[in-house]
């Protein structure tokens, strides 16, 4: 399908590696924001479907999306000019570490490669989509934490393995875990993502179990109460 219809705006993907996806989904509807004209980075934004939906529930966020692929950069690019969103994002045919560190943010968003030192597909693209060396992995969150001011939220979603070395990694850094969601995709699915948010300031600590599908394949009330407003038809 060369894009997705969303309630309030569609996202082409056909020049990108990964097409819009649950996780994606996920992420776009947890990440939380009090701060008003927040200004916001998502790292490896893709076809931009996370930006867009901070977009649309965060009506005075400033959000900055870079993406290196340069199929997914123009996606991105056309996503958000096609959007009625588009004077509040911007997106940078760049990698992080190209990325000015003397910008800080108020929250960085990252659905990012983790299948960490992994057996790799034919597909190039797919691999830079997925996959990355452990140590490149923690270079990317070290430059995230840079870009990331003093009251600032990191979030970001990762399969259990590579949420582990980030907790380990970030928490090494001085930053605390205060949001942690563990995500089965159904009952007998169990511990297949989790979705966790960073802080440089100790909060009060949160942790929650999330089904995306119930036992009989549809979507749970979990998903439906968190993102299925966000899908232009929910099955």
């Amino acid at each position: 399908m060369a894009h997705f219809q969303f309630r309030d705006f569609v996202v082409h993907h056909e020049n990108s590696p990964l097409k819009v996806n649950t996780d994606a989904i996920l992420l776009g509807a947890a990440v939380q924001i009090s701060k008003q004209n927040a200004k916001v980075l998502e790292v490896g934004t893709g076809n931009g479907a996370i930006s867009l939906m901070l977009a649309s529930r965060f009506t005075s966020a400033q959000i900055t999306a870079i993406e290196p692929h340069l199929g997914a950069f123009g996606d991105a690019k056309l996503n958000f000019e096609l959007s009625n969103f588009a004077s509040r994002l911007s997106v940078l045919n760049q990698k992080l570490s190209e990325h000015d560190h003397k910008n800080c943010y108020d929250i960085i968003v990252s659905n990012p490669p983790y299948f960490l030192d992994s057996i790799q597909s034919e597909d190039k693209q797919i691999n830079e989509a997925k996959h990355l060396s452990k140590s490149k992995f923690i270079d990317l969150l070290g430059q995230m934490t840079l870009r990331l001011n003093k009251f600032g939220q990191l979030w970001l979603i990762l399969n259990p393995q590579s949420a582990q070395i980030a907790q380990s990694i970030l928490n090494s850094k001085g930053m605390y875990c205060t949001v942690k969601w563990i995500i089965h995709s159904n009952p007998y699915k169990l511990n297949k993502r989790w979705l966790l948010c960073f802080e440089w300031q100790l909060q009060n600590f949160t942790e929650k179990e999330f089904f995306i599908r119930s036992k009989d394949g549809l979507f749970s009330e979990d998903y439906r109460t968190l993102a299925g407003a966000f899908h232009y038809n929910m099955i």
